[in-house]
């Protein structure tokens, strides 16, 4: 059954990935379009031509972005689950606009990491070109009402769960375990997180890690926030200097217990093997500035990921050992810039804890179809806050006051999310992820029994926006509607 699971994960994960490369260039060349005037779609071969053969070069070094989906027909445009979520809502006119805007911005954002990836001499003049054609594309094609509403309908992000494992693992016999194995795993955290703080046991030194502020985060950015202006699709505009004060404001102070070299914090690298390890002569948080949606509010979100060369084996063949891991953190801000909720997860996508930081109606959640979150603390202090961080495991511990935090102190560099995507590498630089998003070298021995719940390499790290959190049921991380998931609308959100 383990060979049999193992080599099965396996052929699934190479199947998505080698079908997703190669479909992304196939149906943005043939993808069944509305027609445009042959005037239109003269004018717009060139550019066509142009981002079908850049596809094939960066499908051919194998050095795709998978952050964001692309759109089959649109080259020039991608997609998360933020944006897919205003599909259906935005008519013709300035909603529309906003909307395309963004998705364009997504493809640029991932076509600077491929073309620095691919090693191309002229990789500046192509991300240059593809900006203008992608500009020009958008405004010849999508004049079209045919066209605006292909669109429209085309826009998704498929979720990361394999329907073909849960088949042929025969998922709905597997779920009771399951279900039993979540019931442990959170009994065995909420008997931890009942244990005074002052008795939680560490087999080394506690050390502090608090981020070396550049902004002055004195400022207003709370008002700067509230005071935003919003575009047609209800989202604050923040330029890069407000984002930067709400992430060092908003940054935790790690509180670690390092029993060796793997509980140091650094920064992800390639070895001259080609294998993934951090450095922890660099310590390094990164962070990613997002939205997400509550009601009719669009809400800041700041997430802060810390990574670790391993998490070491605790026992003979422990089945979650492997290179790599980490911890990520996000805050959500309400409209005032005041935290709202915080959740967690490891980068595999697992272990999802979610904070409240406002009172806040919890929703019915979980069941026998539908594996549920974990709030394993009633009360979280205002900010600032330490996350205690566990040995080995890196588990989450307790969320306490930043005074509490006890130990040797070191400080910690804040680093946008997207240098992980351009590190060092002996053939110049390679993303940390992979086409299918998973890092390489980091499977665990878990996925030789949970790949029944269809999730590829259960336990591996993977790149944000390919988070699945759930064995039991289907969740992602950045489900653009996760706090109604867990939560009530507030009445200012309704």
């Amino acid at each position: 059954m383990r060979s049999a699971g193992l080599v099965m994960g396996k052929s699934l994960g190479y199947l998505r990935t080698t079908c997703a490369t190669a479909l992304a260039a196939v149906l943005g060349a043939c993808a069944n379009l509305p027609p445009l005037n042959e005037a239109t779609a003269q004018a717009a071969r060139p550019c066509r031509a142009f981002f079908a053969q850049l596809d094939d070069r960066i499908a051919a070094a194998g050095v795709g972005d998978a952050g964001y989906a692309r759109i089959p027909g649109y080259p020039y445009l991608r997609a998360d689950r933020f944006l897919a979520s205003f599909a259906h809502e935005v008519a013709d006119g300035r909603a529309f606009d906003a909307w395309v805007d963004g998705l364009r911005l997504r493809d640029l954002e991932a076509r600077r990491a491929e073309l620095r990836n691919l090693g191309a001499a002229d990789a500046d003049a192509l991300l240059a070109r593809s900006a203008a054609c992608g500009a020009e594309l958008a405004q010849l094609e999508l004049a079209s009402p045919a066209r605006r509403a292909d669109l429209r309908a085309r826009v998704r992000v498929p979720d990361d769960y394999a329907w073909t494992a849960r088949v042929l693992g025969f998922y709905p016999a597997a779920v009771p375990f399951l279900n039993l194995g979540i019931r442990r795993y959170h009994a065995a955290v909420r008997r931890d997180y009942a244990r005074p703080l002052a008795t939680l046991d560490s087999p080394g030194p506690l050390m502090v890690w608090v981020p070396a502020r550049t902004a002055d985060t004195a400022d207003d950015a709370d008002g700067a926030l509230a005071a935003a202006p919003r575009d047609a699709l209800g989202i604050p505009q923040l330029d890069a200097q407000v984002w930067r004060r709400l992430v060092e404001r908003h940054a935790p102070v790690w509180w670690i217990e390092t029993g060796g070299d793997y509980d140091r914090p650094g920064a992800p690298r390639w070895d001259r093997h080609g294998r993934p390890g951090v450095d922890p002569a660099h310590p390094v948080v990164y962070y990613r500035t997002d939205y997400t949606r509550l009601g009719k509010a669009v809400l800041p979100t700041l997430s802060y990921i810390v990574w670790f060369s391993e998490r070491p084996p605790q026992k003979t063949l422990d089945p979650y050992a492997g290179a790599l891991d980490g911890l990520i953190w996000r805050v959500v801000l309400d409209p005032w810039g005041q935290p709202l909720v915080y959740d967690s997860i490891h980068p595999c996508g697992c272990y999802r804890y979610f904070f409240p930081a406002q009172a806040l109606q919890r929703q019915a959640q979980g069941g026998f179809w539908q594996e549920p979150v974990l709030f394993p603390q009633a009360d979280v202090p205002p900010p600032p806050l330490a996350l205690r961080i566990q040995s080995q495991t890196h588990a989450l511990r307790r969320v306490v006051a930043a005074a509490q935090a006890q130990g040797e102190r070191r400080h910690y560099v804040l680093q946008p999310y997207a240098a992980l995507l351009t590190l060092p590498h002996e053939a110049g630089s390679r993303s940390l992820f992979g086409p299918d998003g998973l890092v390489a070298g980091t499977e665990r021995g878990e996925r030789w029994w949970l790949w029944v719940a269809g999730v590829p390499e259960p336990g591996a790290m993977r790149q944000w926006g390919r988070h699945a959190t759930a064995f039991v049921g289907r969740s992602h991380f950045d489900d653009v509607r996760f706090l109604e998931q867990q939560f009530a609308v507030p009445e200012w959100a309704r």
